[in-house]
């Protein structure tokens, strides 16, 4: 292929051979593109500013926080748990002393610590989590320790009849039911205030304790409940019932029929949940039951 220049500015006509065609073409195909991209593109460093860094960044980075936010998260739950028994040995505290004739500030005694600095170091996030799994371990122990003292102090303070130490129901509980449990609702660790005695709807319920029946009522959470005052700030309750045979006000003996085993309230099926309160505040009712279970 040939092309043939003609100017007015040359004295005869131009041929042009097959590359020198080519390379025209070519020039004529790109000049005007280039002539437009300053229009179209973003001036001085924009297209730079348009640009992430983050997503620059390897994507092992992004592991590395997500596994140290999983780190913090299950320390947080760790030091959630430290500071709820802490809050409940405070209360048994407060109640061993009250039983024992102690003041309370005269427990409140801070051991002294101090001494010379050797071979100092810093904990890391492992170190940490040992020691607070430890301390979670101890304070269970001393919390275990603790009830103990207090289901003694409480039998020798009260009489025969008004401590509760009859089991409400024929039937066997579950051993594990006091405590921290997974709820069966959520999925969450609780606590679970009292003991849960596996027993079929309508088995006669008794009271644990002689005394005055405080209420006989119906709530969301324990459902149909009977609550009966003992005395000396002790309490006994019985929940999740199906029929409730006394009313509030009444006095009931110890072993006296008071309701029937059912599934009311939030429930997942038909048990006796029972509760023991001194003050208000959840007692562990094995430390009252054991000298009456075979």
């Amino acid at each position: 292929m040939n092309i043939i220049i003609v100017s007015n500015s040359m004295a005869r006509p131009r041929m042009l051979n097959r590359w020198q065609a080519l390379s025209l073409l070519a020039a004529l195909v790109m000049v005007p593109p280039l002539l437009i991209l300053p229009f179209i593109l973003p001036q001085g460093n924009a297209v730079l500013k348009a640009v992430n860094p983050a997503a620059l960044l390897p994507a092992k980075f992004g592991l590395k926080q997500d596994d140290r936010q999983e780190n913090i998260n299950a320390l947080a739950i760790q030091l959630g748990q430290i500071q709820a028994r802490v809050m409940r040995l405070d209360a048994l505290g407060e109640r061993l002393a009250r039983l024992a004739g102690v003041k309370e500030k005269d427990l409140d005694v801070t051991p002294g610590q101090g001494g010379p600095i050797a071979r100092p170091y810093d904990l890391g996030e492992e170190d940490i989590r040992h020691q607070m799994t430890a301390l979670i371990d101890e304070l269970q122990q001393k919390s275990d320790r603790y009830g103990a003292l207090e289901a003694l102090l409480l039998q020798q303070s009260l009489k025969k009849n008004t401590l509760p130490s009859t089991r409400p129901v024929s039937a066997a509980y579950n051993s594990s039911s006091f405590g921290w449990r997974v709820d069966p609702f959520t999925g969450q660790m609780a606590f679970h205030e009292g003991l849960d005695f596996m027993a079929e709807a309508g088995s006669p319920i008794y009271a644990a304790a002689s005394g005055i029946v405080t209420a006989a009522e119906h709530t969301p959470d324990y459902g149909n409940i009977v609550k009966i005052d003992h005395g000396s700030g002790v309490e006994t309750r019985y929940a999740h019932t199906s029929h409730m045979l006394v009313k509030p006000g009444q006095r009931v003996e110890k072993g006296q029929l008071i309701a029937e085993v059912g599934n009311t309230g939030r429930s997942t099926g038909a048990h006796l949940h029972f509760e023991v309160r001194l003050n208000g505040m959840a007692l562990d009712p094995r430390r009252y039951l054991t000298s009456n279970q075979s």
